[in-house]
């Protein structure tokens, strides 16, 4: 009598721990599905120009810029965040009605959008000799940033 009880017994502890297996698994792939439907995010790339403010170069006459970015917006609402990466600068608008501000822009410039491409910020060095193309280049620059990042 005892030894079909033992037989009863173990039967019944491997068919409770098949099915709990089986629950498992199932519990297991649902929860996976749900978090797999919840994180995905809604991302958008777009590629455009931002044009900065037309801004003073002291005594040395107007400077203004376009910076061309990739825009990555991921999420939507207030919860939206957004990622540039600024591609191009350009100046449509540079000091160039003397010799001397000719001189000047003419190497300056073009530092300022390497400068500008490698930090990717308007976080830049003061170049010297040009201290003032440098300031209104960052204002110009940081303008346009800001209104990049807009959602």
């Amino acid at each position: 009598m005892g030894a079909v009880f033992l037989r009863k017994l173990i039967t019944a502890l491997a068919c409770a721990s098949t099915i709990a297996v089986q629950a498992g698994n199932v519990f297991a792939a649902n929860t996976a599905a749900r978090s797999a439907t919840t994180t995905k995010k809604l991302t958008k790339t777009i590629k455009t120009v931002f044009h900065g403010p037309l801004t003073k170069c002291h005594q040395w006459g107007p400077i203004q810029l376009d910076i061309y970015v990739t825009k990555t917006v991921t999420g939507t609402g207030a919860k939206a965040k957004v990622k540039l990466h600024i591609d191009d600068v350009t100046w449509p608008t540079y000091p160039d009605h003397t010799p001397k501000s000719k001189y000047i822009n003419a190497s300056a410039l073009p530092l300022l959008r390497a400068e500008t491409l490698t930090l990717q910020s308007a976080k830049l060095e003061n170049i010297s000799g040009a201290t003032h193309t440098t300031v209104s280049w960052q204002i110009s620059l940081q303008a346009a940033l800001t209104q990049a990042l807009k959602p």
